[in-house]
């Protein structure tokens, strides 16, 4: 039997759903990655990033918004280096897709790890419902370098409890009616296949975050104080 509380969570979100105004703030999604989900060559609005957001407003998440912080060449060490600058913008979720400019570049699979590593520290830390998106290395890379750079991503998500998506080009990769002439970037096409098999993780990251707006709202409403911080964990 359901709890009133359950109650309260289900009524909320299908009145978002129906179109209603949706609690303040809104749910603010980064994409931080590099050219394989930035606007390579493309119009933004043919991009990852503004696909995702036409497809959350379309189911009817209005009050969401979706930032592209991605950019091209940009390796994990880069992404590292520029993190404040994604938590300036205050994030609810950053999808983040990087590694594949490192691998281009053959920098070492520890250096890349502990990177990514720390990328999802400081974002865990800062209370950012993080989604990890896996990549594959060029196979001039070799096999065996290969396995590997695979394998971080896994690894990462399992440390850090993570919802994960496999590889970025998952469905588009290796067809050139999906890739731009290069045979390495998703084209228009491309970019939607990506955001429509991406989209479900998505989805349930925003319904998190929706659930965790209504609960602090009702904590403030019930306590007429804000919601107090989980105490930082301790070793």
């Amino acid at each position: 039997m359901k709890t009133i509380f359950e109650f309260f969570i289900i009524a909320a979100l299908a009145l978002c759903l129906s179109g209603n105004a949706w609690a303040e703030p809104p749910i603010r999604i980064v994409v931080y990655g590099d050219s394989l989900m930035g606007a390579y060559q493309m119009q933004p609005e043919e991009a990852f990033p503004a696909r995702l957001d036409q497809k959350l407003k379309k189911v009817g998440f209005s009050n969401v918004e979706v930032i592209n912080m991605s950019a091209s060449n940009q390796t994990t060490a880069d992404a590292l280096d520029r993190l404040n600058s994604v938590l300036s913008l205050h994030p609810d979720i950053v999808i983040l897709e990087l590694g594949t400019d490192d691998a281009l570049n053959g920098i070492g699979i520890n250096v890349i790890y502990k990177n990514l590593g720390a990328i999802l520290q400081t974002l865990a830390q800062n209370k950012v419902y993080t989604i990890i998106i896996g990549n594959k290395a060029p196979a001039r890379m070799g096999s065996g370098y290969n396995t590997q750079f695979k394998e971080i991503y896994r690894r990462l998500a399992e440390a850090f409890a993570l919802p994960f998506y496999p590889f970025a080009l998952a469905g588009v990769a290796g067809n050139p009616d999906l890739n731009m002439a290069d045979g390495i970037h998703p084209n228009a096409k491309g970019a939607e296949i990506m955001t429509d098999q991406i989209y479900p993780l998505v989805d349930a990251a925003v319904r998190w975050e929706f659930e965790v707006q209504q609960q602090q709202e009702q904590w403030r409403q019930q306590n007429q104080a804000p919601f107090p911080d989980a105490a930082p964990a301790t070793d």
